[in-house]
């Protein structure tokens, strides 16, 4: 498209291309993106997200041809208007660094907002969870979209296996990382906080004698889900105020721990909702 013939254009060599590729690639914690705080994204729906999140972004990707529709093209000339660093693929180029079957010809690297303790916004009542050495992406992501979705005021994540710019942990998140408060933080750190700020911690086990359905969730509250396979860690036992079980009426032990969240976040909520009020 001739209105596009002045964006800069990228092969699979050039420095922005070749950082979109080690951002999506990252695994672990000395890579670029664990320091940086950024993330590869692809598609018009989670650009979309973004720019309703006020992210920053550092560099976008257009393929002309693919582009859909009236409200792409607007999309693009609205950011290169406001000086967004953009660049020119090919298709060839934009189907080898994203992993749709049908991209939709854009992509762009963004930048995660930092989350601090000041972003939870404390009132009487609040629901928290936090997540403890989980190590699926997945479920990491499925869990914030959830809390999100349910209406918790945010996510702690501690003894982090996960960069939270995987991949697949931001795909499964729906954008609701983009502006949902994720605090990545320590265990001791995290415990002395919410003892600071008089919350009960509660832990989730499959051998606690009391119901998660029976447990009293009135005030300030954090839900722990532990590990996918070795479970929560023990400080958190140690400062636990309250055990709860899932009961399992069938022949599996437990439920999968994105599952389990879901249902922790909800019931949290719907006790809270009901003391707000009465």
């Amino acid at each position: 498209m001739p209105e596009f013939s002045t964006l800069v254009p990228a092969g699979l060599q050039h420095p922005q291309i070749r950082q979109y590729l080690a951002i999506k690639n990252s695994r672990n914690n000395t890579t670029y993106a664990s320091t940086e705080n950024q993330v590869s994204i692809e598609g018009q729906r989670m650009l979309t997200m973004v720019l309703k999140a006020r992210l920053e972004i550092h560099a976008l990707f257009v393929c002309p041809q693919l582009l859909r529709g009236e409200g792409s093209r607007s999309m693009v000339r609205a950011l290169i208007a406001t000086g967004v660093s953009s660049f020119l693929i090919s298709e060839k180029v934009l189907c080898s660094i994203t992993e749709w079957e049908r991209p939709d010809g854009l992509a762009a690297i963004v930048q995660l907002p930092r989350f601090r303790w000041q972003d939870i916004q404390l009132s009487e009542h609040n629901a928290l969870l936090v997540l403890d050495g989980l190590q699926i992406p997945g479920n990491i992501g499925t869990i914030i979209r959830c809390a999100d979705g349910a209406g918790a005021d945010g996510i702690i994540i501690t003894n982090r296996r996960q960069l939270l710019s995987h991949p697949k942990l931001l795909r499964a998140s729906m954008g609701s990382l983009f502006s949902f408060p994720v605090i990545d933080t320590d265990v001791t750190e995290a415990i002395t906080w919410l003892k600071r700020q008089h919350f009960m911690i509660v832990t989730t086990e499959t051998n606690a004698a009391l119901s998660y359905r029976s447990a009293s969730y009135r005030g300030r509250v954090v839900v722990v889900m532990g590990n996918e396979h070795s479970g929560i860690s023990r400080a958190w036992h140690e400062a636990q105020d309250m055990s709860v079980v899932i009961p399992m009426n069938g022949h599996a032990d437990s439920l999968n721990v994105g599952n389990a969240a879901a249902l922790m976040v909800y019931e949290m909520l719907y006790h809270q909702d009901r003391l707000k009020c009465s």
